[in-house]
């Protein structure tokens, strides 16, 4: 049998329907702000997703552009197909200067002139290529790598010296550091420090386990004694 409602249950308004009617009645005395919060969520969110769309159709025919250089190269040979690879690059790092692809070209530029003994060219190529890319990216330490012998074929042995340095403190410096420290001891073996260019070259050999490059290493130390 239903329990009895008792007379004050009867006369109580029906709490869900007094939620409704006031909200209700929220909405029509504020209207207008909430139509005008509305539009601007709206508006905010056509935005995003705009930027968003934007952004990837800008990444993807960079993209797009890049593969044709790196394939137009490929077929071309080098030299041969030298100078139109550097203007496509170039090209490309005008038209989308904030994409990856610019970033990646920056430091194929920078290879592409240090190879052709262009050093001036490679190393602001390998600048630019470090001022726009993330600093986890393995290719940072070897654009340090890259900068620093384009200065020491410069004779530029001190600005060398602090290139290769920073190749040391990158976050994949571990994956390189036979390459990192063989480099640092040739720059002080140049500048005629034995004893910091012994230090270095140990510590590529410590590194090592290369059969060649052990062997070279040891020939160095040994000359220096």
């Amino acid at each position: 049998m239903a329990a009895k409602m008792d007379k004050h249950e009867l006369n109580e308004p029906d709490k869900l329907q007094l939620f409704f009617l006031l909200v209700r009645a929220f909405a029509e005395k504020h209207r207008v702000r909430i139509y005008a919060g509305g539009g601007i969520f709206i508006l905010i969110a056509l935005l995003a997703s705009g930027w968003y769309l934007y952004r990837d159709h800008y990444q993807t025919s960079a993209g797009k552009i890049y593969n044709q250089i790196i394939e137009a190269a490929a077929k071309a040979g080098s030299p041969a197909g030298d100078a139109a690879t550097i203007k496509g690059y170039k090209d490309l790092i005008s038209q989308y200067p904030r994409s990856r692809a610019a970033a990646m070209a920056n430091y194929r530029l920078g290879n592409l002139h240090s190879g052709r003994r262009e050093y001036d060219a490679a190393i602001s190529a390998y600048q630019e290529f470090l001022k726009n890319s993330s600093a986890e990216s393995d290719l940072v330490t070897l654009t340090y790598n890259g900068l620093g012998a384009c200065q020491e074929a410069k004779k530029d042995l001190n600005k060398a010296l602090e290139s290769y340095d920073m190749a040391t403190k990158t976050s994949a410096a571990s994956s390189f550091e036979v390459l990192n420290y063989s480099n640092i001891a040739r720059v002080y073996e140049a500048k005629n420090d034995p004893a910091k260019a012994a230090e270095f070259y140990r510590k590529a050999l410590d590194k090592t386990t290369d059969p060649l490059m052990t062997l070279y290493l040891k020939r160095k130390l040994a000359i220096l004694g």
